[in-house]
């Protein structure tokens, strides 16, 4: 009887482990925990009220709290907050500068342990105090509180490729793995991924890898290039750029990709999403040097600034319309 429970719980874990049959591509063991955002923010509870009143008669702060859900760090001036939608002088500030503040430390992301233990990223609430409307109403008023976070984040991905010797002669053989085909590509938690990737033979010693990069938050931000404002104007330059980074060589030839704009190393640079669609990236690898059969596991770094909001309404109450 112990036999055959020991032989039920080892076809289980087989099972289990196993891909599908016919399917001669390994799983690729992820580090990561995955999902589509980097950082997750919403309003401190009672930061702004649900109404306050004219005159200068109700000081009162904004408070936005920050969780970073991705997996990458940040640091305190990678990322603001600005506050918009309401003039400043209304308000008893100075200027705009006073409703922008970066963060007061870094802000770390959330990792997974060699165990494959889940640790939560940090958190932190960025608050802009003392506000306090100064103009006299005849009645009520409501205005809409826009709180927008640009920061700058780094997704990471990685895949299995599979590497051969004499590509055009192994080209229909399963041996260990598929040259040609689509891959299984993981990445950690941000809104920008790679979200397919294929492998096709391209020559006597030479692949192809093509993988196509997008915004997948499923309430889309907008996309910059790393370390500059989040300007969302049309005519901005730095609107939907990517900077791509391939990670990996083959005994020391790194893959040459065409298209990566902003760089003398065709393994890496920028990429633009043209009206934020998404967009795909072609490279070559050469396999001369390869005398072997084996999976690699290729690994890409997309590094942005994004930029995203949330918004509530206030109502300004007029104090000379109370009793």
């Amino acid at each position: 009887m112990k036999k055959e429970i020991l032989m039920i719980i080892f076809c289980f874990l087989f099972l289990f482990s196993s891909c599908q049959e016919g399917d001669t591509e390994t799983e690729v063991v992820t580090p990561y925990i995955g999902g589509e955002e980097g950082l997750q923010m919403k309003f401190v509870e009672g930061m702004p009220p649900d109404y306050i009143f004219d005159n200068g008669g109700y000081e009162f702060g904004i408070g936005v709290q920050l969780d970073n859900v991705g997996e990458d760090d940040i640091e305190e001036d990678e990322a603001y907050i600005e506050i918009i939608g309401i003039n400043p002088k209304d308000f008893n500030l100075n200027s705009q500068d006073d409703l922008k503040k970066n963060l007061d430390s870094d802000l770390t992301g959330a990792k997974k342990n060699f165990e494959g233990t889940e640790l939560p990223g940090g958190r932190t609430v960025v608050e802009f105090a003392g506000l306090n409307y100064v103009d006299d109403l005849h009645g009520n008023a409501g205005i809409k509180i826009r709180a927008e976070l640009c920061y700058k984040y780094r997704t990471y991905t990685s895949t299995k490729l599979c590497i051969k010797k004499e590509v055009l002669e192994n080209i229909a053989s399963d041996k260990i793995c598929d040259l040609t085909g689509d891959k299984t590509p993981v990445n950690s938690g941000g809104p920008v991924h790679i979200t397919s990737l294929k492998e096709t033979p391209m020559g006597e010693n030479k692949i192809q890898m093509a993988f196509v990069i997008e915004n997948v938050k499923s309430v889309p931000g907008t996309i910059f290039k790393r370390g500059t404002e989040c300007d969302d104007s049309l005519n901005n330059p730095e609107l939907n750029k990517v900077w791509v980074e391939i990670k990996t060589d083959i005994d020391g030839v790194k893959p040459e990709c065409s298209g990566l704009q902003e760089s003398t190393d065709k393994s890496k640079g920028y990429v633009t999403l043209y009206s934020g669609e998404p967009r795909t990236v072609t490279c070559s690898l050469d396999l001369s040097g390869v005398d072997s059969i084996f999976e690699k596991v290729f690994e890409i770094e997309l590094e942005y600034n994004y930029l995203q909001y949330l918004e509530r309404p206030l109502e300004i109450r007029d104090v000379s319309a109370n009793p």
